[in-house]
């Protein structure tokens, strides 16, 4: 296939592209500024053949639209993601621990999905992302690790830290591997974590990602339990990546924290109105000191009403803080 030929092929990626990466609704090209894009591409294009080629775009599903002064217009309306959507997402990354320059590749990519005019719209309120924060450049590889021992079943293996106060890595495990059944990762009040079985806890187990160094997938299968681990479930029943055993939990609470049982518990929580207009539930709770802080916290508003060992942690929770005060 000669030159020439291979270019007629590529011209309609390179003209949707062009149309994606300088236009939108409020900035729209006309012929002679297409043709020009085009022809610094070593692509031919002519005012003839380029609404033909336009109309190929939007037949396959590629909506480019127009309008006609001295000369037609033309422009993309919808992005890969919409200027909202990147804020959305840009907040996530500023929020995480990966380091500055994982940050900035990030932000790249993001900023890649929209017009040259919406980069230049969002840079003007865009926060810095070079605040010094400890971070680990193993991140998103461990993430990338993790991603693929659960897609194919197997078992995964890692080192694991926390830092002394001159922030040197103090490993645990005395320094050996940690070999798990990973189930998912979650993300959790700031913090991304890994959910998996291993040999050193029962139950579930909680492994904050910034913390892990040297990710491997291992040749073992996941454990059993995996494949019937009820991942929803389980986030309705956690308030932390630190919660304790579970329990069924009976409480009652005022109308106006409605919104906030929804949000912890799913909107297909079961409601029950009381005779004196306050509300009861019973879910299940993984019981721990997140989830009396929250109860504690709603000055009132929150009443365990069973179990009565979940009632007595409680008050014992209460009277430790009134000691401190």
């Amino acid at each position: 296939m000669n030159m020439e030929n291979k270019i007629v092929k590529i011209k309609m990626l390179v003209l949707y592209d062009l149309l994606c990466r300088y236009t939108d609704e409020d900035h729209a090209l006309n012929s002679d500024e297409i043709i020009k894009l085009l022809e610094e591409k070593g692509i031919k294009e002519t005012r003839k053949t380029l609404p033909e080629d336009i109309a190929m775009l939007n037949a396959f599903g590629y909506e480019v639209n127009s309008y006609k002064k001295r000369y037609y217009y033309y422009y993309v309306v919808k992005h890969q993601l919409e200027i909202a959507e990147i804020r959305l997402f840009a907040d996530v990354v500023q929020a995480s621990k990966i380091n500055v320059g994982q940050k900035r590749l990030l932000m790249q990519h993001l900023l890649e999905t929209t017009s040259v005019h919406g980069l230049t719209y969002f840079k003007k309120n865009m926060l810095s992302l070079d605040k010094p924060k400890h971070s680990n450049p193993e991140f998103i590889y461990s993430v990338d690790v993790f991603e693929k021992a659960i897609d194919e079943n197997k078992k995964a293996s890692f080192l694991y830290y926390h830092l002394d106060y001159k922030k040197n890595h103090i490993y645990r495990n005395e320094g050996a591997k940690y070999n798990v059944s990973p189930i998912c990762m979650v993300w959790d009040k700031g913090n991304y974590y890994l959910l998996c079985y291993d040999d050193k806890h029962t139950g579930i187990a909680a492994y904050r990602i910034d913390k892990i160094e040297k990710a491997s997938i291992e040749e073992q299968e996941r454990c059993e339990e995996c494949a019937t681990f009820n991942i929803e479930g389980y986030r309705s029943q956690v308030y932390s990546m630190f919660g304790g055993k579970l329990s069924n939990v009976e409480f009652s609470f005022t109308p106006d924290m409605v919104d906030d049982i929804f949000d912890r518990y799913g909107e297909d929580t079961k409601i029950i109105k009381q005779a004196d207009e306050t509300l009861k539930v019973k879910v299940p709770v993984q019981i721990s000191k997140t989830f009396f802080a929250w109860v504690a916290g709603s000055q009132g508003k929150v009443k365990i009403l069973f179990p009565k060992n979940v009632i007595d942690e409680f008050k014992v929770f209460v009277a430790k803080i009134k000691e401190e005060y």
